[in-house]
């Protein structure tokens, strides 16, 4: 059944009209959706599928009314923070949110690391981010929609959470198998640039007390780092 984010969502209303111009198009232009169809809607404030089905069509609005409810859980007991060095073009960016978003990233928080080369992310290219956010939650049946921000540089004032970073040497590094994550522990996981982080980085990332974490010997493109870590994370500490 197909799903859509809807912000304002007023889950309390079994009946509503749909006004949203972007969103009637989509239902009746582009799926050419007709009376007593149903789909569903869902907001970031709950693990709540709502069901609506077409009772009315007008030219610019869609009348409703909510039919069922699906209560979600998820198996997933921890959130992490995905501190990810900005790569060197944008489809890396995007790619990057497209996929975290749908193997359950809690936040995205991309920075401006040393060997990070210049790109420029204007206020329309992070309203696309963020639709490739959304668009990615609406399709793999997740609720909770992340936030997407963009420092200049780390701010480690404001990182109240267990820190790991990624490190392309094993030594004095923990491996993938020996992270162990406790129920409802929050984590910020930095993965490297282009060309990885520098020795002044890792000496700062260490001052603040971050644990390397490595992968193996082959060193990882940036966009494919976080693969293999996410997954042996959630296998590994469900």
């Amino acid at each position: 059944m197909q799903r859509f984010f809807l912000e304002n969502l007023e889950t309390s209303n079994f009946n509503f009209v749909l006004n949203d111009k972007e969103l009637f198009k989509q239902i009746i232009k582009v799926l050419r959706w007709e009376i007593w169809d149903k789909f569903v809607f869902f907001n970031w404030e709950d693990f709540v599928d709502y069901i609506f089905e077409i009772k009315k069509i007008e030219k610019k609005e869609i009348y409703l009314e909510q039919v069922w409810r699906i209560e979600k859980q998820t198996q997933i007991n921890f959130e992490l923070n995905l501190f990810q060095a900005l790569p060197n073009k944008l489809d890396k960016i995007e790619s990057i949110i497209k996929n975290w978003t749908q193997i359950w990233i809690t936040n995205f928080l991309f920075f401006k690391a040393e060997r990070s080369q210049k790109i420029n992310l204007s206020d329309k290219k992070i309203e696309r981010l963020n639709k490739i956010i959304i668009e990615s939650s609406e399709q793999c049946g997740r609720n909770i929609v992340p936030n997407l921000v963009i420092w200049n540089k780390i701010d480690f004032n404001n990182l109240n959470w267990k820190n790991h970073f990624m490190h392309t040497k094993n030594e004095n590094s923990k491996l993938l198998k020996e992270i162990k994550i406790e129920k409802n522990e929050n984590i910020n996981l930095f993965v490297w640039p282009e060309w990885g982080f520098s020795d002044d980085e890792i000496w700062k990332f260490e001052r603040e007390k971050c644990e390397r974490i490595f992968l193996w010997d082959n060193i990882l493109r940036t966009e494919l780092a976080w693969i293999s870590t996410w997954f042996y994370l959630i296998q590994n500490n469900l």
